[in-house]
């Protein structure tokens, strides 16, 4: 079981825990704006509250983490500058201190009752279908996290979250607007239309044409400096997968170190806890209460009275106070809090430890019973043995041979011959790789940064051994060096020419358009003009705005058209992302429904996003009178 909370709160479970603290309109967690700590350099001051570096980059790094997660190898092309990332950053933990103080001022608040129900009701929390009190503890014990500092975040969290659905579900749009938006939104445009085109390919193209935007765009057709490169690599891993360590290895290891292969004692507990709030902390009043309503308690016990009887009346924890200050089984570890580790491992059951001082305030603990610590099967462990063994010879041959391979490169500057010879390891070569290429082991920004250096490119020399990712290191020299260059003309020649010959054809499309727009206006059909100049006149009736069987620009154009009075048309014409021109004829304008019933008004209300548009109003109206200040120069 043990195993089990383990491999859930190193997993997904880490993320639901912080999770739970995102509200909707927020992109990161909001767990880490909450703390403080003095003497940290700040990067934002809020209204007088100041946000510090050291919560700054948390965010920024998860922000980083999840954006290479989905970007993969393009991530460094993709965000070559992560000045970017910091401004998306650091502008939404000012958005979020904005919000946490008007929400504070504002005086919402989340009761006790409220707060139980959200950690019971949270799936992550429960063991079939119920709330699990020790699978509680022990998640949030796994990831160091105080049952006071979550229960504070998650009351934060809910308290921004009821902030903005209190906006979001009570604004709405008056009767009136909701009918005219009704109409637009429900209406409809007939119309016809025709396209100009002109094909690319008989447009005549002079070789002066060409020369010229040759030499006008001389930056278009550049050749980037490249590089092609010669390395060779040591991982740790290939390493361990060439190393073989047989069942009867494993068996002596395991004989030997028998030790290791042992089950964790366990201790299951109860406590008291009498809270002293993260707000108030550092206040010797608050500590010498709790202490004195703590120092209570061991006299009734002294007195005989039972633990958990004390901890239903009075334990500030109500989670587990209602289960008479259960907490479970307790491994080593578990505690956050080393001094509460080390009373309960030193009580005897039935036997109750003196108060101490904790994040969380005055804790007593209580021992229930013990089990002890049992040893695991052989056949339980030997995938481990063996992996964990072969994991440590490869590490010692890592660092051996990643030693040699350092000195070897300096001692044998002038090739990588040697080192391959000396080593065993393969010789690699790139294809031609620019400073901007994320190919290859140029998908590490430092190989990239050494391969333009001075002296791989212009020493001749090996590179040092870098270390690009733990277990994993590269040495590389240069085999050929290109300079920025220019593109000779004549390789470049029949792609300009194309360029040249679509931006012709356009310009004939749209001029011959434009001619025949001046026709329609002067009282031609667009009927009469599509039989004249061959063009294919195209109508699908009636439609609405985001009908997808008409060109974007086009449709938009359609609904942009005044209302044409009876028996009259609207004409317009648009240049398409092809190149080619659309004429137009609009005919009718037929509105939407003009009544509205319940139902469809709010289901209009909740298309328009009203509330949403509200709630983002207001946000921009507090920003515009707080005194927000952000240090670049410390991002």
């Amino acid at each position: 079981m043990l195993i089990e909370i383990r491999d859930r709160a190193s997993s997904f479970v880490a993320y639901i825990i912080i999770g739970l603290l995102v509200i909707s309109f927020a992109l990161w967690g909001i767990q880490e704006y909450f703390g403080g700590g003095g003497g940290e350099v700040p990067v934002a001051n809020v209204n007088g509250t100041e946000i510090l570096l050291s919560e700054f980059n948390n965010q920024f790094q998860r922000r980083r983490q999840a954006l290479q997660s989905t970007s993969g190898a393009d991530y460094t092309q993709q965000y070559p500058d992560e000045s970017v990332i910091k401004q998306q950053v650091i502008d939404n933990m000012v958005n979020i201190e904005l919000l946490r103080q008007e929400v504070t001022d504002a005086g919402f608040r989340i009761s006790d009752t409220s707060l139980i129900q959200r950690i019971q009701q949270t799936p992550q929390f429960q063991k079939d279908g119920k709330f699990d009190l020790q699978l509680y503890e022990r998640l949030l014990q796994v990831q160091r996290y105080s049952k006071a500092r979550f229960e504070n975040e998650l009351r934060e969290g809910d308290k921004l979250k009821q902030f903005e659905v209190s906006l979001t579900t009570s604004s709405f749009m008056p009767q009136t607007d909701l009918r005219l938006f009704q109409k637009l939104a429900g209406q409809t445009r007939d119309f016809q239309y025709a396209v100009v085109r002109v094909d690319a390919d008989t447009v005549t193209v002079s070789p002066q044409e060409v020369d010229d935007y040759y030499r006008e765009n001389q930056l278009l057709y550049q050749v980037p400096e490249r590089v092609k490169l010669a390395y060779v690599e040591l991982l740790e891993e290939q390493l361990a997968g060439q190393i073989e360590i047989t069942v009867e290895d494993a068996r002596s290891i395991y004989t030997s170190q028998a030790a290791h292969y042992v089950t964790d004692e366990l201790r299951e507990a109860r406590h008291i806890l009498f809270k002293v709030p993260d707000e108030i902390a550092t206040d010797a009043i608050e500590w010498d209460e709790a202490m004195g309503k703590a120092n209570d308690i061991l006299q009734q016990l002294e007195a005989g009275a039972a633990f958990a009887e004390l901890a239903k009346r009075h334990s500030e924890d109500s989670l587990s106070a209602e289960k008479g200050g259960q907490i479970g089984f307790i491994a080593p570890g578990d505690f956050a809090s080393a001094e509460l580790e080390k009373a309960l491992f030193s009580l005897h059951v039935g036997a109750h430890s003196q108060p101490i001082r904790t994040q969380q305030g005055i804790q007593i603990l209580w021992l229930d019973e013990i089990q002890a610590a049992e040893q695991k099967p052989f056949q339980e462990v030997r995938e481990q043995i063996i992996n964990e063994r072969k994991s440590q010879l490869a590490q010692q041959q890592f660092t051996e041979i990643a030693d040699e391979l350092a000195s070897l490169v300096v001692e044998q500057p002038d090739d990588l011959q040697g080192v391959s010879e000396t080593l065993g390891v393969q010789i690699r070569q790139t294809d031609w790789l620019t400073e901007t290429s994320n190919a290859q082991i140029f998908a590490f920004p430092e190989i990239r940064s050494v391969a333009f250096s001075d002296d791989v490119l212009n020493s001749g020399l090996n590179s040092e051994l870098i270390e690009v990712a733990d277990g994993h290191v590269i040495a590389l020299r240069l085999l050929e060096h290109k300079q920025s260059e220019q593109e000779p003309l004549d390789e470049v020649s029949e792609e300009i020419r194309q360029v040249i010959a679509t931006r012709k054809a356009t310009g004939q499309a749209t001029a011959k358009g434009q001619k025949l727009l001046a026709q329609m206006q002067a009282g031609s059909s667009l009927d009469e003009l599509s039989t004249e100049n061959s063009l294919a006149l195209i109508s699908h009736g009636a439609l609405r705005r985001d009908d997808s069987r008409v060109p974007g620009p086009l449709l938009r154009r359609a609904f942009e058209l005044p209302r044409p009075a009876i028996q009259k048309t609207k004409s317009a014409g648009v240049v398409l992302a092809d190149g080619s021109y659309a004429l137009l004829e609009l005919h009718e304008v037929m509105d939407g429904a003009d009544q509205i019933d319940v139902a469809t008004a709010l289901q209009l209300s909740k298309f328009i996003s009203y509330g949403g548009r509200e709630f983002n109003a207001i946000m921009q109206a507090i920003k515009a009178d707080a005194s927000v200040q952000i240090f670049e120069n410390n991002l």
